[in-house]
């Protein structure tokens, strides 16, 4: 019984660390969600807190670079973290939700 709950708890810890999206903008009324461009991001979000580049592949003759922006939200009086993954093309790959920072 101990490992079904606990394999439970690492099951829901992994589906909540891994976010669809995010509210920003004014009043939290804008989402910021996986597949979105990152001008919309920029856009509806305003800068990030942090940016990276983390790789940079080569292709031919290109070089294709994959980002990294670190969001803060306030969200409720409580202040949450976003990790946002930008692919080669400029588009959200992934948004990962970092916690909450104290």
């Amino acid at each position: 019984m101990k490992h079904l709950a606990l394999f439970v708890a690492v099951l829901i810890f992994s589906w909540c660390t891994t976010a669809y999206g995010f509210r920003c903008g004014e009043g939290g009324k804008l989402l910021a969600s996986k597949g979105m461009n990152k001008y919309e991001i920029l856009k509806d979000c305003g800068p990030p807190v942090s940016k990276e580049i983390t790789a940079i592949n080569k292709n031919g003759n290109s070089y294709q670079k994959i980002e990294e922006w670190v969001y803060i939200v306030d969200e409720y009086g409580h202040k949450q973290m976003y990790l946002v993954r930008i692919d080669k093309d400029g588009i959200v790959a992934k948004i990962e939700w970092l916690g909450e920072q104290k």
